[in-house]
């Protein structure tokens, strides 16, 4: 007998149940298009009708439609169907000022989160908790599955290099839920927020986003579907490089590629190291933004075949160390994104250097990937503090 698998309920289906509670207070709304029920219907949309006072919008990096480019600063605005001032949180401003803040006595947050610590919604969290604890304001977390599971893996961020797009003592892959990152960073920051996290029901920690009954709400533009996000696990760690990650074109960090990528050659040296669960070919694209942009990118696409076996942070490294070796003249480290410090992007990305300089050296991914399980395991203790769901 086949038993049916429920579908997850979310926590802003949950807070609409309980409506009276909130019945009271004056409340902001951090989200974006990834912001729906799980009949797909839009969150401010239902709030409002079910009488929720929302007052202010909030919006993270793509803005609070979902659909700006990746980097690109977002101005404030007003909503044009609600009339509601929309301030964002990408832009003049990483985090509320006191006036934002003004009147209003919670914060909801409810964005589709991808369980990685490259990502910039969770840093938004995190200052908008820190703004709300020195006002005193509520911070109201709606939770979300994690759509990568329970599965931690990376290496944290070396102090000093904390960024926009790692830190928080964070592995890359951090396999928590938004919820559950909210009180571990509450806690092991000591930020001393009001917060609340509502729960979902039905969630399992074991559960890939396809197995929550869910439909894909397309967090971010470069992010359009699950093998995407598992993919971007490690590609990401290409955008260190010169590399295209395919943004610009059907399925950003599926391919990779760039006009003198000897891509037969690459792939040879690749499929010398062994990298269950994904499959590899040649792939020739243009991309019709972003780097490389209306240039023949000669290139590879992979494909996850088996999400338990497939680790694509190997893979990324693996990657890096056959192109340098094929491409010494041509390859380079990103110096588009230094930051004020002059930190390198990879540098940022990985969270420490030394994982450039022995790349440099001729190491492998599959060396290098052993450097980091001490930390990792260290990382796993932690978090399981703060685990919500079995």
């Amino acid at each position: 007998m086949k038993v049916k698998k429920m579908r997850v309920k979310l926590g802003i289906d949950k807070i609409l149940e309980n409506r009276t509670r909130y019945a009271k207070m004056n409340l902001g709304l951090l989200t974006n298009s990834s912001g729906v029920t799980s009949k797909l219907e839009i969150n401010l949309e239902k709030l409002l009708e079910s009488g929720f006072n929302i007052k202010k919008l909030f919006g993270p990096e793509h803005g609070i439609s979902g659909a700006v480019a990746d980097g690109e600063k977002v101005k404030d605005s007003m909503d044009p169907r609600y009339g509601l001032p929309v301030f964002s949180l990408y832009g003049n401003h990483l985090r509320p000022t006191e006036e934002m803040l003004d009147g209003l006595n919670a914060v909801i947050y409810d964005i589709q989160d991808v369980g990685l610590r490259y990502y910039t919604y969770i840093y938004t969290l995190g200052y908008l908790m820190e703004a709300c604890a020195e006002k005193g304001i509520k911070v109201i977390v709606l939770d979300r599955p994690n759509p990568l599971g329970e599965k931690i893996e990376g290496p944290i961020v070396r102090k000093g290099y904390e960024s926009f797009v790692g830190g928080y003592g964070l592995s890359i892959r951090y396999g928590m839920t938004i919820g559950e990152l909210a009180n571990y960073l509450n806690a092991e920051f000591n930020i001393g927020v009001d917060l609340e996290v509502i729960k979902m029901d039905n969630w399992r920690r074991t559960s890939y986003y396809d197995e929550t009954g869910l439909l894909w709400p397309t967090p971010s533009p470069n992010i359009p579907g699950l093998e995407h996000t598992i993919l971007y696990t490690g590609l990401c760690l290409l955008e260190g490089v010169n590399i295209s990650v395919g943004r610009g074109t059907v399925h950003p960090f599926k391919y990779i590629g760039a006009p003198w990528l000897k891509s037969e050659e690459v792939l040879k040296e690749l499929r010398k190291f062994s990298h269950e669960g994904i499959a590899m070919r040649e792939r020739n694209f243009i991309p019709f933004s972003a780097r490389y942009m209306n240039e023949l990118c000669y290139g590879l696409e992979f494909y996850v075949t088996d999400r338990y076996k497939a680790d694509p942070l190997r893979l990324a490294l693996n990657l890096i160390h056959v192109i340098i070796k094929l491409h010494p003249e041509s390859f380079a480290w990103d110096h588009v994104y230094h930051d004020a410090e002059g930190r390198n992007h990879f540098d940022r990305l990985i969270g420490n250097p030394d994982y450039k300089s022995l790349l440099e050296k001729g190491v492998t991914g599959d060396e290098l990937s052993e450097l980091w399980k001490e930390e990792q395991e260290n990382f796993t203790e932690i978090a399981r503090k703060y685990y919500l769901y079995h």
